[in-house]
């Protein structure tokens, strides 16, 4: 059966279906079946999307390809993404890692019609996807054969897409751990368990969650007194739309010596931990994906004239290039939930190579996250938003980050102010660099890490989809 079916890149009118599909079920909710379809083809023209970036499959018999009554459909994103690892032309563990922009991939709208539900659709789907989005990488530094016994011949996407070279995908899933059974081998279960994993894997699913504090203006009366808080040097700017999308190119540059810095960290605590790990990667927050998280939410927010998205913390005078700290967001306005504010990247300010060895460097940097969260609590007031949401907060500063919240903010859940999601759950695929480059040293036997030796760096909210 599963050999009469294969993954097509979607015809104009196969895509109008599965908006309609889609705009029907749960995920319209808040908006007319217009509107919905309306937004989806926005975002289809919008940076992110443009140029065969946001594609939309479907599963449908090879001999009726273009069928209108296709089996499930999913979307992807092609974006670009950062990689570091050990350089392979040093054979001194301490050398400079090797970090390269990379091809990858956000896949989101995973979608079967109750009436085909149950039969295994959507895992070969998605199982499938795999070979549209890295069949190159799989074959050569995976050295996975596709099953032609099982599934026939393997899925073709158009070549004008020029696909098949993606590093890594991941998505954020509804259903716990299905995608992690959708292997590119065509493998069962029992096997996939002897193996860990040959499909997606959950990684990092910390949620924060505060409610602003509506006793709080006389806690910012007592900061601006100097008692508590005092204003650090420079000056904080709410940021528009614009603005935003300056800052984040930015901030692209800015995880590149991120990368190396926590490769650093790795390679210095290996002899005193556990770690595994050999590969770091994260998407970037540039080219119009941040900017998704407000796109997908224009129809609600914008009946309200926001204008800012985000405030920074930057030198007097500075352009984006001196920003310290800041933090993005999106809001959600959808009735008839709580309103809501998803911080969608944050940066609170690192201590540079010269300021490592001064004291006062870490205590300058909670001092900076302490304001940034005062500011946010300020446009919370402002703005009448009842709920914050954080992914995955940075662990180095949790501890004193929310004790400095608690001026701000209380947790909104009986759990506390964090707890892990049962909601999209993020979970990556790793496909790997290119043949014959191994990645820690020169004595790997394997191409392709294991998923535990895989650390996916800013798994935060601007990267969803």
């Amino acid at each position: 059966m599963a050999a009469a079916l294969s993954l097509f890149a979607a015809t104009p009118q196969q895509i109008e279906v599965s908006r309609n599909r889609t705009g029907a079920s749960a995920w319209g909710n808040g908006m007319t079946l217009d509107e919905y379809v309306q937004r989806d083809i926005d975002l289809q023209n919008s940076e992110c999307g443009r140029e065969g970036r946001y594609l939309t499959w479907v599963l449908a018999p090879r001999n009726d390809s273009h069928t209108l009554d296709f089996l499930c459909s999913c979307e992807t994103f092609r974006r670009a993404g950062l990689t570091s690892r050990r350089n392979h032309t040093s054979s001194k563990p301490d050398s400079e890692p090797l970090i390269e922009q990379v091809e990858c991939y956000g896949i989101a709208s995973v979608f079967t019609p109750p009436q085909y539900r149950g039969k295994g659709y959507a895992r070969l789907m998605m199982s499938l996807l795999h070979w549209d989005l890295a069949g190159n990488k799989l074959t050569s530094t995976g050295n996975i054969k596709f099953p032609f016994d099982i599934w026939g011949s393997p899925p073709a996407p158009p070549k004008e897409l020029g696909m098949g070279d993606a590093t890594f995908s991941a998505l954020w899933s509804d259903v716990g751990d299905f995608y992690g059974k959708c292997s590119p081998d065509g493998a069962d279960d029992d096997s996939n368990r002897l193996r860990k994993s040959g499909g997606w894997v959950i990684r990092g699913t910390r949620m924060t969650r505060w409610c602003p504090r509506p006793d709080a203006s006389t806690a910012l009366m007592h900061a601006n007194s100097g008692s508590d808080l005092h204003s650090h040097s420079g000056e904080w700017q709410w940021l528009t739309q614009e603005e935003v999308n300056r800052l984040l190119t930015h901030d692209a540059e800015l995880m590149r010596k991120d990368l190396r810095a926590r490769w650093f960290e790795i390679i210095s605590s290996n002899s005193t931990s556990s770690s595994k790990t050999k590969v770091l990667f994260t998407f970037l927050p540039s080219g119009g994906v941040e900017a998704f998280q407000r796109e997908r939410l224009r129809r609600f927010w914008e009946k309200e004239k926001i204008v800012h998205w985000g405030v920074a913390l930057s030198d007097p005078l500075g352009d984006m290039s001196t920003v310290r700290a800041f933090a993005t967001w999106t809001l959600d306005l959808r009735p008839p939930a709580p309103r809501t504010l998803v911080i969608t990247r944050l940066r609170c300010g690192s201590c540079s190579e010269e300021s490592e060895r001064s004291e006062n460097c870490h205590g300058t940097q909670v001092q900076i996250l302490c304001e940034l969260l005062q500011k946010v609590w300020e446009y919370c007031s402002e703005h009448d938003i009842q709920i914050v949401e954080i992914w995955n907060f940075p662990l180095e500063l949790r501890e004193v980050g929310y004790r400095c919240a608690r001026h701000w903010f209380v947790g909104s859940d009986p759990e506390g102010e964090e707890f892990e999601r049962t909601e999209h759950l993020p979970a990556f695929k790793w496909y790997g660099h290119e043949h014959g480059l191994t990645t820690i040293s020169s004595t790997d036997s394997g191409l392709v890490p294991e998923e535990d030796e895989v650390e996916w760096v800013f798994n935060e909210k601007f990267c969803w989809c």
